[in-house]
């Protein structure tokens, strides 16, 4: 009797058993990585509070203390980070603790014994490249990564603070600018939001650029982050497409059209790797000293810190611009502007109106007229003081 057919019942139960467990594997791959995404998004969408910039409006800036804070997208930020202890559970902005923004005028003198130190370029360093664009109801944000596991995360150390790491979590635009020096409002504010470590971990420090738009060229660093979220608005635009079940033929080819017209400009933007190799062989060497130590000027500092246009700073503790106006936040308002073209200034604003919501309605809450700052508070003298650092007070490191 031949045992051929009784081999071949084996080998294709075995091929079912292996594709099973095959299916079932990637079942639970994609369960988990769904996962994982959606906690990634957790503390940035789900926990976004309920208020706009409307003067008016019954959830605008004049009502931010009845804004229900349960769950902000800061205190589930320390949630996901041990190393975090942000404590964010009450409504502050009714109170006068540590107000933002105020108007920066210099009323004591600066006791700081360096600048705001940044860490040395390497290798591991996270790039632009590593960072997430999102548009948002409230402003437009470019997140880093939430850990050092693909590359190290930039970081700061402020004098005052033990010298504690702060980490830097996302940066974020306002127009017009939230904070006033020496009276002037400036066109918008830049502002990379950091969060304390070790002895600080119950803290936050802001480093803010203020944006000066009357450049006649584009600023191109800044340039590169309006790309991010413009093409962050390109997906939100197909997203919105795809589930518009009336959308026209000759819409989808048009959005196809545009869509491939960006990528092949996109394509001629990007240099090649050996341009890359040569670039960052080139930038480390830029940032070496002669042997004899002659020649040395102020460090190249890491991305995204490169943006600063100055070294020098105004300081003062104050609070989050936001709900819920939490009075844990370290300022530091560089004291010099970075100027972009008039043109990318116009970019940013339509790009901050635009955010829809899951449901693609209109869902963005910046001001009618485009703007998404907090009106001037009034400076608490019992608790607050500001500083103007300049190079009296140190000289680069």
């Amino acid at each position: 009797v031949s045992i051929l057919p009784f081999y071949k019942l084996l080998i294709t139960v075995a091929n079912k058993q292996t594709m099973m467990i095959t299916q079932l594997t990637l079942l639970t791959a994609t369960t988990l990585l769904a996962t994982s995404l959606a906690q990634e998004q957790r503390w940035r969408d789900e926990f976004r509070l309920n208020f706009n910039y409307d003067l008016d409006a019954q959830r605008g800036p004049s009502n931010w203390d009845n804004v229900d804070v349960d769950d902000t997208e800061y205190e589930q930020y320390a949630n996901f980070h041990p190393i975090f202890d942000l404590d964010i559970d009450e409504n502050e902005c009714g109170r006068r603790v540590r107000p933002s923004p105020i108007s920066l005028v210099k009323d004591s003198s600066c006791n700081d014994d360096h600048e705001i130190l940044t860490r040395q370029i390497n290798d591991d360093d996270c790039t632009r490249d590593s960072i997430s664009f999102e548009l948002t109801p409230h402003t437009l944000r470019a997140y880093f990564p939430e850990d050092d596991d693909d590359c190290e995360r930039p970081t700061i150390e402020m004098d005052g603070n033990d010298d504690d790491p702060f980490i830097l979590a996302w940066m974020e635009v306002h127009a017009r600018s939230e904070h006033v020096i020496a009276g002037r409002r400036f066109d918008a504010e830049l502002q990379m939001v950091h969060m304390g470590t070790d002895n600080s971990d119950d803290e936050m420090a802001t480093v803010s650029i203020m944006i000066d738009a009357t450049a006649r060229e584009d600023h191109a660093e800044f340039q590169y982050m309006l790309e991010g979220w413009q093409r962050a608005a390109s997906e939100q635009t197909q997203r919105c497409e795809s589930a518009t079940r009336s959308l026209r033929t000759r819409k989808q080819v048009n959005a196809n059209a545009y869509r491939e017209k960006l990528k092949n400009n996109q394509k001629k933007k990007e240099p090649s790797s050996t341009a890359q190799t040569e670039t960052k062989s080139s930038q480390r060497r830029a940032q070496q000293c002669d042997s004899d130590n002659e020649n040395c000027g102020p460090r190249r500092k890491m991305y995204p810190y490169s943006l600063w246009p100055s070294i020098h700073y105004y300081r003062y503790s104050g609070s989050l611009t936001t709900p819920p106006c939490s009075a844990v936040v370290n300022w530091r308002v560089l004291d010099k502007t970075m100027e972009i073209s008039r043109r990318q200034y116009k970019q940013m604003v339509v790009l901050m109106g635009i955010y829809k919501d899951e449901d693609c309605d209109d869902e963005s809450a910046v001001s009618k007229t485009g703007e998404n700052f907090r009106p001037l508070q009034r400076m608490n003298d019992d608790n607050q003081n500001v500083a103007h650092c300049t190079v009296d007070d140190f000289d680069f490191r």
